[in-house]
């Protein structure tokens, strides 16, 4: 048996004071890599009732992933009309912390200690982004406060190869199966070192709860990551804008419902690096891109923004799918 460890604890002014330590037995896991083919899709179904979406890097064999499957009706009934007040919803979140095999130890290893600092920091960074406070430190827009805050319960940690290298498919389903904790209103988030040049993806809210809810990221993502400019945070905030029901900026190009939200301009191609305001790709629509939205693929550094639209969306969505 590979015991797996968890950490219990409240995040306290951006760290976690630590309650308990506790070791359970877990069923061991074959050390093998799982082989896609290298056509695999980025944003492929995760359950039978969830389809998932993703964020890439800028020069990846993903660049134009998949987008959600759904036609827009399993949304239609979203009025995008805000109910919830700022700040008044705190998710239960749950961090399940993947390592290579080879770095389990008999105690808390180097890599926990550096891994449970990057969850804290990262959690503080998704209560920043949707508070709305992220523009006034990285622009001079700025940025709709959400009803949603983010209470970290707890970290636990996996040594497993199959897992540490996940992508979207087999090994996903395993693993979240064997870790996964809470019911729809709970967020749990996996960080590992995943494939197919994905930075995370996610599960879009349905009626029935799917063993496969919540939202993967690359561990080096986390602020304070190795992964550059991909590296302070920003892509948990994207992923669980899509876990409340939000669809790409550029959802749909320049026709059509778009992302179904009113007010975020039409876009016709994910927009990387930190391009121009200016930036037009749908000259016949409305606004310029919306590079600074947490749901475009711009670096880190350039994303800070949820809109109004976005911040009742998913309010709605929250109430419709999530909420106890």
């Amino acid at each position: 048996m590979r015991p797996s460890r968890s950490l219990r604890g409240l995040v306290v002014a951006g760290s976690m004071a630590l309650t308990a330590t506790t070791l359970s037995a877990t069923a061991a896991v074959p050390a093998t890599a799982l082989a896609l083919s290298p056509g695999a899709q980025a944003c492929a179904d995760s359950h039978a009732d969830a389809t998932a979406d993703a964020r890439v890097r800028q020069g990846s064999k993903q660049t134009e992933p998949r987008p959600f499957k759904g036609t827009g009706e399993e949304y239609a009934n979203l009025a995008n009309t805000s109910t919830l007040a700022a700040g008044s919803v705190a998710v239960p979140t749950y961090f399940h912390v993947v390592l290579p095999a080879a770095e389990q130890t008999d105690g808390i290893s180097a890599a926990e200690n550096r891994l449970t600092t990057l969850v804290n920091d990262q959690v503080a960074v998704l209560n920043e982004a949707y508070a709305g406070r992220a523009a006034a430190r990285k622009g001079d827009g700025a940025s709709a406060p959400t009803p949603f805050s983010f209470d970290l319960v707890s970290i636990d940690f996996s040594y497993n190869d199959a897992w540490y290298g996940v992508v979207p498919g087999p090994v996903e389903k395993e693993m979240k199966a064997a870790t996964r904790v809470g019911g729809k209103d709970t967020l749990n988030v996996w960080t590992a070192n995943i494939g197919d040049d994905l930075l995370g993806w996610a599960t879009f809210p349905t009626k029935r709860l799917s063993s496969d809810d919540g939202v993967v990221i690359l561990d080096e993502s986390m602020p304070g990551g190795t992964a550059g400019k991909y590296a302070l945070g920003d892509t948990l905030p994207h992923e669980v804008g899509h876990w409340l029901a939000l669809y790409h900026t550029f959802q749909g190009g320049c026709n059509g419902q778009g992302d179904q939200v009113a007010d975020t301009p039409a876009e016709a191609v994910p927009q990387f690096n930190c391009p121009a305001d200016t930036t037009d790709s749908c000259p016949k629509s409305p606004g310029f891109d919306p590079i600074h939205n947490y749901m475009d693929y711009t670096q880190d550094s350039c994303m800070y923004q949820f809109t109004d639209g976005q911040a009742a969306r998913m309010s709605d969505a929250w109430n419709e799918y999530r909420a106890g």
